[in-house]
């Protein structure tokens, strides 16, 4: 039986186990998904010892720990390097490789969003990098990325992409799309921060998928497309799955019918 985890900190209420064992049944693959809560960095020495030793065949990787694992890996590959944040291991040839599927579960869920020139992406962890990159793929928008701590993504900066330090910013920007990275557990004043940004964006997204409609949404009028991080979630998981077994597998699972499962399961819908 082949054996996955996703490592993060304060775990225990991930969907992600479900994701991955909906699609390994359909899949007829043998394997099992755990988590793995660490509450420290130190630890992740031991997970990647499970990786080495075979006892993991890979991994997904969720908050505070997409940067951490970098200096632990052999290889990344080009995109994720471009990312500089992994959400994916997998061991290829004894070496251990790092990817980044968060951008594609990104790109997928919001593929149909048009006609926005102004992007506000709250947060500056590792979450926000793969849409950072996402975004500076595209022509004629304006980046705006807004944080508590800034500085560690002046590297990022360049003529459509901007820096901003909470609480200290105040953006209306027309045809916004804003976005919401900043992971569910944290300590945040969002009545405070929803005042400093265009009531009426075009677009409105939570990267946090535990409720249909989170805090962050809720704020929003109805001329705003709101949406939430459970269908970026299906996505990253299923081009994991493609990674670990270097084949592509995930165009056999029906996204709507796995969106069901899981909203019947967590969501009550």
């Amino acid at each position: 039986m082949k054996r996955f985890a996703l490592v993060g900190k304060d775990i225990k209420n991930s969907f992600s186990p479900a994701i991955h064992s909906y699609c390994f049944n359909v899949l007829g693959i043998d394997a099992k998904y755990e988590i793995i809560d660490i509450d420290s960095s130190t630890k992740i020495v031991d997970v990647i010892t499970l990786l080495k030793m075979g006892e993991l065949d890979g991994i997904n990787i969720t908050s505070p720990y997409k940067q951490s694992f970098l200096q632990y890996i052999d290889e990344l590959n080009l995109r994720a390097e471009s990312i500089g944040s992994i959400n994916c291991i997998h061991n290829y040839k004894n070496k251990l490789v790092g990817n980044n599927t968060d951008w594609f579960g990104f790109a997928k869920s919001v593929d149909n969003f048009k006609g926005y020139k102004n992007v506000i992406i709250i947060g500056t962890g590792g979450a926000s990098l793969p849409l950072i990159y996402y975004f500076k793929s595209k022509q004629n928008l304006s980046i705006h990325i807004v944080g508590r701590d800034t500085k560690k993504l002046q590297g990022l900066c360049s003529d459509n992409v901007h820096l901003h330090n909470l609480p200290n910013t105040c953006l209306d920007l027309p045809r916004c799309f804003i976005i919401n990275a900043i992971p569910s557990h944290a300590n945040i004043d969002w009545n405070n921060i929803y005042q400093k940004f265009n009531p009426t964006p075009l677009y409105a997204f939570d990267l946090n998928y535990h409720l249909e409609v989170t805090n962050f949404l809720n704020y929003y009028s109805s001329q705003t497309k709101i949406k939430n991080g459970l269908e970026m979630l299906i996505y990253q998981a299923l081009m994991s799955i493609d990674i670990w077994f270097n084949k592509e597998l995930s165009s056999a699972i029906n996204v709507e019918d796995l969106k069901v499962h899981i909203n019947k399961k967590y969501l009550n819908g």
